[in-house]
């Protein structure tokens, strides 16, 4: 665009163009003493200078072929997504397993579709309970499994341990998960339950990605003990000790709930397929799958 055109463009007078390059640095090059505006450069400049733009949400707004999902790990959600992607092929799935309180954090920031979420909330129940006080209130929790977490040791449990307490006591190397993910926030509360020292308990521990490495950690004999689920255990033929059920949730925005990739994964929470392979792994719930909550 010439100096005229941009002017018409802008609504200002021609003289004033002058002044916005001079002073609020309108895009512009100097060919043969003319200047001339790059109208996607002008764009971007009117862009950049708009107040009170409205909260966007990156990485979304095209995603129409993209199912973005964040949170804790959990294997039979791995298959479930693998199902997804059978029967969806032209929907690309990124799932990063970050842990329940990074799934949040991208939930929050408008980065992803679904953030799955399983953490306990110290004075009972779970967060996701009054997740509302948190991300506000339009958003929908789903109820995807509920799991059972314990205690993996090697195969014939051969230290014979008996319960928590008497693995805190005889074990010396644990693996475990990182700080804010679910499963830890969960193994640091049944601690304070019991009244142990949770840096006493882990100093020395080996850090683990998911359930899984949880549990090759201890069949390989690197670890003596791991906290995890159920479902990670029997994949690695260990030991289980269950010390507890919780509920693994699903969190979405209201505005992404009804994109059909998302009510494409939701769908199949209620296929008889999903429970199938929950029956597989062993250790799931799945009464109130597929379930919105309040």
């Amino acid at each position: 665009m010439d100096t005229q055109q941009v002017s018409d463009y802008l609504g200002v007078h021609e003289k004033q163009v002058y002044t916005l390059i001079h002073d609020r640095g309108l895009p512009a090059t100097k060919i043969t003493g003319k200047w001339l505006f790059p109208s996607h450069f002008v764009d971007r400049w009117l862009e950049s200078s708009v107040i009170n733009m409205p909260e966007g949400r990156p990485f979304l707004d095209a995603a129409s072929d993209l199912l973005l999902i964040a949170g804790s790990d959990d294997p039979l959600l791995v298959r479930l997504t693998g199902v997804f992607r059978e029967r969806s092929p032209d929907t690309i799935v990124l799932q990063s397993r970050t842990g329940s309180m990074d799934g949040l954090a991208a939930l929050k920031k408008r980065l992803v579709h679904v953030a799955c979420v399983h953490l306990m909330d110290p004075e009972g129940g779970y967060v996701t309970d009054h997740i509302r006080d948190h991300l506000g209130s339009d958003i929908t929790v789903v109820t995807f499994a509920g799991r059972t977490q314990g205690i993996i040791l090697p195969p014939e449990n051969p230290l014979s341990i008996k319960d928590l307490s008497d693995a805190c006591a005889r074990v010396s190397r644990w693996a475990v998960r990182a700080v804010g993910t679910g499963t830890r926030v969960l193994m640091e509360i049944e601690l304070d339950y019991l009244n142990l020292d949770t840096d006493l308990v882990l100093s020395g521990g080996i850090e683990v990605q998911s359930h899984l490495d949880a549990a090759l950690t201890v069949l390989t004999g690197k670890a003596d003990a791991a906290f995890g689920i159920e479902a990670a255990a029997r994949q690695a033929a260990c030991y289980f000790i269950p010390v507890r059920q919780e509920r693994f949730d699903m969190i979405v925005s209201k505005e992404n709930f009804f994109l059909p990739q998302v009510q494409g994964l939701i769908g199949l929470l209620r296929e008889g397929e999903f429970r199938d392979m929950a029956d597989a792994l062993g250790g799931y719930d799945l009464r109130e799958s597929g379930e919105m909550r309040e």
